[in-house]
Order: structure tokens, then sequence, then C-alpha cells
């Protein structure tokens, strides 16, 4: 059984809240683990089982260190709240042979139900890899958040910093940041356009919904309504803690600079994402365009910036939060 619906990111744009708040509905399930991971690691794999377990136990790359983070949370919980059907899948996920049948059966715990996975990564496959997804689920349902690129690069520089427990990523250098920014890691997951087109090749605009961060923020249960009506579940049911923030860190202040050379480094991106998108895009634009020209004295901003002056400047001149996320076809 492949999955109804597929969250391809993008990476720091309300994924983590919305994996939450789609698996408390009574109709959907997904997967323990919130990013499978598979059409842009697991498949390429090596096939020896004994050679895989040494790169994951040993190895130095940031996913071996995730899987090590993961085995080691998911045997806590084992060890607190012993759950047989969980033990099977996670032992299945962890040391089974990645391959299209073992994808399919990581959802079969969720047949009779509305089944899926969010893996922000998947934003940045390639045509090929989009073809080999629709191979198996050519009637998926594609979601994908969309967030300020600004604000996307920045708290993904950050996140590097909080995982590798080193200081707060506004007490980093400049050259540091820099290169974080520049990272093909960190570009490629804010091509939300490319994205866009390569998952467009093959599934029609009406199967594409595109969130907007903003949403989650000013409309939390519009939003939810409509993503839940888009995978056709109850778009009735009202999830506990819908208001409740995932990542307390990222509100606050950040230092002006850095996202200053954001706001150079993404002025053409966010002048296309505002032609194709207009409304929130529209202020992603103009904060690309202040911030890079004139930008304030301080040292810090708000954040996220629809908290910031920017966010009234913009509104007085004709902008404003209107619910805004739904599917390409609207």
């Amino acid at each position: 059984m492949y999955p109804h619906f597929i969250g391809i990111g993008a990476q720091k744009a309300g994924t983590t809240w919305l994996s939450r708040n789609l698996q408390m509905h009574p109709e959907v399930w997904m997967p323990p683990v919130k990013e499978v991971h598979y059409f842009d690691e697991k498949m390429n794999d090596p096939g020896n089982p004994a050679a895989r377990l040494f790169q994951n136990v040993s190895g130095k790359r940031d996913r071996d260190r995730r899987w090590r983070r993961q085995v080691r949370r998911r045997t806590g919980r084992h060890l607190k709240n012993f759950s047989r059907q969980d033990a099977l899948w996670d032992l299945k996920y962890y040391a089974g042979r990645p391959d299209d049948g073992w994808y399919a059966s990581l959802f079969e715990p969720g047949r009779g139900k509305t089944a899926g996975e969010i893996t922000p990564a998947y934003s940045t496959l390639d045509p090929d890899a989009v073809a080999h997804v629709h191979s198996l689920a050519p009637e998926a349902k594609i979601i994908l958040m969309l967030r300020n690129p600004i604000e996307r690069a920045w708290s993904q520089a950050a996140m590097r910093f909080d995982k590798a427990g080193e200081s707060a990523a506004d007490a980093a250098g400049t050259e540091r940041l820099r290169r974080l920014f520049e990272r093909e890691g960190s570009r490629s997951r804010t091509d939300y356009l490319r994205a866009l087109e390569n998952w467009g090749a093959y599934y029609p605009e009406d199967r594409i919904f595109v969130g907007f961060l903003e949403d989650v923020h000013f409309f939390p249960e519009e939003l939810l309504r409509r993503v839940y009506d888009f995978l056709g579940v109850d778009p009735t049911f009202e999830p506990p803690g819908l208001t409740r923030k995932v990542h307390t860190r990222s509100v606050g202040r950040v230092p002006t600079a850095p996202m200053s050379y954001l706001a150079s480094s993404y002025g053409e991106e966010t002048s296309r994402l505002a032609e194709r998108f207009g409304g929130y895009a529209s202020f992603w634009l103009y904060c690309a365009t202040r911030l890079a020209s004139d930008p304030p004295p301080e040292p810090t901003i708000p954040y996220p910036l629809w908290e910031s002056s920017l966010w009234e400047e913009w509104a007085g001149s004709g902008g404003g939060a209107i619910l805004q996320s739904g599917t390409l076809a609207l």
C-alpha cells in the first residue's frame, strides 16, 4: 500500500505543525517517524545489510547521526510504553532493506485510513525521482508548505547550530553564516518554484496543496480545515492544542546584518514568488527590498518578520493577512 498523500516540504516552513495536527485526526494514519526519507536517501542505501548497518552506526553524515538519534529516542519510548505494532514497524524501518516494496509495507498499519508521510527533503527531488514517486503513487495528493525565503534560510542555519550543540546562530561570525546560507542544501530547499515545476510535471494542480506559514500563524483553524478537506477527511475535526507553538525558539529577535544579506541573496527569488502568488509572497518581496536597500539601524529585528514594523508598513500600503493556502487549481 502506497501513501495517499505526501508532504514534500519545505523544511522549516510549518511541516512539524502540520504533521502533528494530521496525526491527531482519527481518519489519518502517519508513520511513527515523521520523515521517512525513502526517495531522497534510503532508496539508494547499500543492499548489503551489514554494510548498511555499519554506515548507520559509525558514519559521520548528517543522516547517520539522525539515524542514531532516532534509534535512541525510539528505544526509550519502547522501554517506557511498549507497543508490539510500533516495535515491529521500527524493526522494519531501521533494519529492513529499503526498496519499493519495503516503502509500501511501511503504510500497511494505515490500511482503511488516509495514510501519508511528510519528508521536507522531497521538495529537492529531481524530475527522475519525482517520476519514480508518481510511478508508485500516481493518485497521491501533494502538500508543500512555503515560508518567507529569508526566514526559512535563517531558521535552517539556526537549526544546524542547535543540532551541533554550539552557541546560537546569532552569535556566529558573518563569514560562517554566509557559508551556511549559500550551501546547496539551503538554496535548494528554498527553491519553491523549482519544486513546483518538478512535481507539477507529474501531478495536476488540483492534487497539489500549497500552504503558507503566515496562515499557520493568522488562520490555523481555517488552514487545517482546508488541508483536511483536501485529503478527503472530516474537515470539522478540531485537534487539541491547535495554536500551540511547535518551535518556540523561532520567536524573538534576530540580527539585522545576516537578514539583510539574505534579503539581497533572495531578491530575485522573492520577486518571482510575488509574481506567482501575490499576497504573502508580496510581503516577502517587500521584506527583501527593504532589508537589502534600507535595513533598520537596530542590531536586531523582531522575528518572524510579520512581528516587525515591515509588516505594518506593507499592510499600510494595501497588504494584509488573508487566508491564501489552497490547491494550485484555485
